[in-house]
């Protein structure tokens, strides 16, 4: 046999490393594939796995193609409001005032669950859950207080909304903890921050009718077993829909997939900053990545300040009031592909003087202003794109000084993402 050599042996060991590993024989995912074969769900070719680029995913045993359906899970493995509504504290939420809402309505179902441990029908569910996630309201207070100014606004109102949305409904977690001996303890904050993320990071879009015994307000969510460990990926296409033939909340994919691939689905064009708050993770080289600059930042980067000489100030005041009034102070953005056209307009009406400011409705229509408003504008956007730059490199250095964490390496993530944009329009 002829002897291989070391340069081989590397590629080989490589490869293997890239390799997904089956996690299907794990005794957690073991017993929920029995449990949802129990109740019908008949999906083999999808089995879960460990993926070196995304973490735990699900990964297809035969060739996918455009159309073919990814996985169909049965109406009764489904969480929605009504699966709570029909349970054992089904009376008990109806019976609150006021009202409850959707959202509120699976948290209080899942803590409930949860609580029950191995009582519970949805312990197989349950117990492969996260048990902590990644998004901003998770962050220590210094991480918090490090993040970037695009993020730390968006995350503090994060921290403030789940804590709103436990206040609302402590009174009736705490009359449950009287009501059921297994709840006593574990219903508060820490059990329902979990329980909002779990439905607001792994519940599908499923439109269903309102109940009259909840808030009168859109009801959408609903959690699928098994699907929820779909990953995310900006590059593909899948319709997702509750098939009322069938009875199954059924994907089918519009990207094709050969035999081993890992299948994913797709969120929305969301960049990172987004995926980030809202799910807790990041995906390299996103091509929905965006810079947004607030209209704030762009007037400091101005030569001609509100503060400087009276014609100055009166010139920028109606520059602004155009702005204003055509709602031009906001989704300033810059990608890779380059400045957005509203980017470069609300420039370009900064940079004009007072003769070219009558005119400025034609560069709306197409039109091109001054050679040298255009010149002008191009060096002010030179000037607000290093701002944010600078600005960017401030955060890394803060950010870098923190205690390594995943929270930390996701704000990380998100910074390298941004330089790499701002750098390339210079």
């Amino acid at each position: 046999m002829k002897k291989r050599g070391r340069t081989w042996r590397c590629r080989r060991r490589r490869i293997q490393m890239q390799q997904p590993v089956n996690l299907s024989s794990t005794t957690g995912l073991i017993t929920l594939r029995q449990w949802m074969h129990k109740a019908d769900y008949h999906g083999n070719h999808l089995i879960p796995a460990l993926f070196t680029d995304t973490g735990r995913g699900l990964m297809t045993l035969k060739p996918l193609k455009v159309d073919d359906v990814i996985i169909s899970i049965p109406k009764r493995l489904l969480i929605t409001t009504q699966t709570t509504l029909d349970s054992e504290i089904g009376d008990y939420i109806k019976s609150c005032t006021p009202k409850l809402t959707p959202l509120q309505v699976l948290c209080i179902f899942l803590m409930y669950e949860k609580a029950k441990g191995l009582n519970s029908s949805w312990h197989p569910y349950i117990s492969v859950l996260p048990q902590v996630y990644t998004t901003p309201a998770y962050f220590s207070n210094e991480e918090l207080t490090s993040l970037p100014r695009f993020l730390s606004i968006q995350a503090q109102q994060q921290v403030l909304t789940v804590k709103g949305a436990y206040e609302a409904v402590a009174d009736i977690l705490v009359t449950m903890e009287t009501m059921f001996a297994f709840c006593h303890g574990v219903m508060g904050f820490e059990e329902f921050r979990w329980a909002w993320f779990v439905i607001n990071t792994r519940s599908v879009y499923m439109k269903q009718d309102v109940s009259e015994f909840l808030q009168p307000e859109v009801n959408t969510y609903a959690l699928a077993p098994l699907l929820d460990l779909l990953n995310h990926s900006p590059t593909v296409e899948v319709s997702a829909a509750y098939n009322k033939s069938s009875q199954c909340y059924e994907i089918k994919t519009k990207t094709p997939y050969k035999k081993y691939d890992q299948v994913f689905i797709c969120y929305g064009p969301h960049d990172n900053t987004k995926l980030l708050l809202e799910y807790g993770f990041t995906v390299p080289h996103n091509p929905h990545n965006v810079v947004m600059f607030e209209i704030d930042e762009i007037i400091k980067c101005l030569t001609c300040q509100l503060s400087s000489q009276h014609s100055h100030g009166a010139l920028m005041e109606k520059k602004l009031q155009i702005l204003h009034s055509n709602q031009m102070t906001s989704d300033l953005s810059c990608s890779l592909d380059g400045l957005s056209w509203k980017l470069q307009t609300v420039l370009r009406i900064l940079c004009m003087d007072f003769n070219e400011l009558n005119s400025w409705k034609r560069i709306l229509t197409g039109g091109e202003c001054s050679k040298q408003t255009e010149l002008k504008s191009k060096q002010l956007a030179n000037e607000c794109i290093q701002g944010a730059l600078n600005s960017n490199q401030e955060t890394v250095q803060k950010v870098r000084l923190l205690p390594t964490s995943q929270h930390v390496d996701l704000v990380l993530s998100v910074c390298e993402e941004r330089k790499l944009i701002l750098e390339s329009q210079l």
